[in-house]
């Protein structure tokens, strides 16, 4: 019995102290896991000095801070202010479920019927035309691939954008000049003759080499001339008219200088610098000139942006264009209808208009693309291929009375079931 008592006091001693240990211990590491990694909310993050502890994003944040700097804001407005923007903030985000395409599209059409019918106005002068009104807004919803205005704003370097003469002098070499635009031609084809006139007025306002267009000219017709002062005679000798006529067309049509598109140049001052708007645009050949600030040049083509800058570049200028002519007709617009619509036209990494040949071909319910426009081909096209409707978009159940998932109809409710 002696021997039996002590091994049962050891036998009970030992589980105590193994459970006791256990816990204690892991207690002790979730403790010290919990003070090395503090769990913060990811929309919440710690500021500069100048800012304290908001959700408020960081593009907001960084506009608030250069604020605060400019007006010299003490604490407690600082405290104020932010729970003030917090709030603003807060208001303006989206509900779950809110039809945000539908108002969009609403905000930006009932506006659009006070846009004016003017098909141009000039910015500066008569030499560029800009378009203007509905029909830009048209042009921009309808992503078409050429403006009827084109017009490039391009920005010079340093040397340039401070002195007026080297400016123009530059802008002048832009132009697109064609051989036709700086000679007269006179012929005669009783006596087989064809005389081409170097037109000096012409040839100095484009900045025109004389020695370097009679070159031209002498290649093109390559026929026995005579020079007399500005005026080269050619003879035809046995060259058939025909013949002579088709080479003097193509050398009429030929470029002397410039980039190809830009039809008309003026040299303007803005924000104490000289730059240049253009008529007609070509922003893939501009910005590789070294005379130019291709960081800031930009045209009004959305389609070229898209191409030479890549689709973000695109989208902001679709952005920008739509905003401008908005602005300039005195119609207010919040950017993010504006922001919605842009985003629609170039997510799938083109741009493509509000059209039936663009975002509305490429929906994958029939439904959907038969209620925009030519409904009837739509659909026995849907028929013929086989497809089917999930009804999954607001258009299809509307068409079949369905409710919509948009606002209240986002949710499903289900009865509880009571025991």
């Amino acid at each position: 019995m002696a021997k039996k008592t002590p091994e049962k006091k050891e036998t009970k001693k030992a589980p105590k102290k193994e459970k006791a240990a256990k816990p204690v211990k892991v207690k002790r590491e979730e403790e010290k896991k919990s003070k090395e990694a503090k769990p913060v909310r990811e929309d919440f993050y710690t500021q500069g000095e100048l800012m304290p502890k908001t959700h408020l994003p960081k593009s907001v944040t960084d506009e608030i801070e250069e604020y605060i700097k400019d007006k010299k804001i003490t604490e407690k407005e600082k405290n104020k202010f932010t729970e003030y923007l917090e709030k603003k903030y807060d208001s303006l985000i989206v509900n779950p479920g809110e039809a945000v395409g539908i108002i969009a599209a609403q905000s930006l059409g009932e506006p659009g019927t006070q846009l004016t019918l003017r098909t141009k106005h000039f910015a500066g002068a008569a030499e560029v035309s800009v378009g203007s009104g509905i029909q830009r807004v048209e042009e921009i919803v309808d992503g078409r691939s050429k403006a009827k205005y084109p017009a490039m704003h391009i920005y010079l370097e340093e040397e340039f954008r401070k002195n007026k003469e080297k400016a123009t002098n530059f802008a002048k070499l832009l132009i697109d000049v064609r051989i036709l635009d700086v000679i007269n031609v006179k012929e005669n084809f009783d006596k087989k003759i064809i005389a081409i006139e170097m037109d000096e007025i012409k040839t100095s306002e484009r900045n025109v080499d004389l020695k370097e267009l009679e070159e031209k000219i002498r290649k093109g017709m390559k026929y026995t001339c005579k020079k007399n002062k500005n005026t080269l005679t050619f003879e035809l000798g046995k060259e058939s008219l025909l013949k002579a006529r088709k080479n003097l067309n193509k050398l009429l049509n030929s470029r002397m200088q410039g980039v190809k598109g830009i039809e008309k140049i003026i040299v303007t001052e803005e924000n104490n610098e000289f730059m240049i708007k253009t008529r007609g645009t070509n922003l893939k050949a501009v910005i590789k000139m070294p005379e130019v600030d291709g960081t800031r040049t930009t045209t009004n083509d959305i389609k070229e942006i898209s191409k030479v800058l890549g689709i973000e570049a695109g989208r902001n200028s679709a952005m920008y264009e739509l905003k401008k002519v908005l602005d300039d007709n005195g119609i207010a617009v919040d950017i993010r209808h504006i922001m919605l619509l842009a985003d629609l036209m170039s997510y799938s990494g083109d741009i493509k208009g509000i059209v039936r040949t663009g975002i509305t071909r490429e929906k994958s319910s029939p439904f959907a693309r038969a209620a925009f426009e030519e409904t009837v081909k739509h659909l026995l096209e849907a028929a013929f291929k086989g497809e089917e409707e999930d009804l999954n978009g607001v258009v299809e159940n509307i068409i079949v009375g369905q409710p919509i998932k948009v606002g209240t109809g986002t949710v499903t409710l289900e009865m509880k079931k009571l025991r």
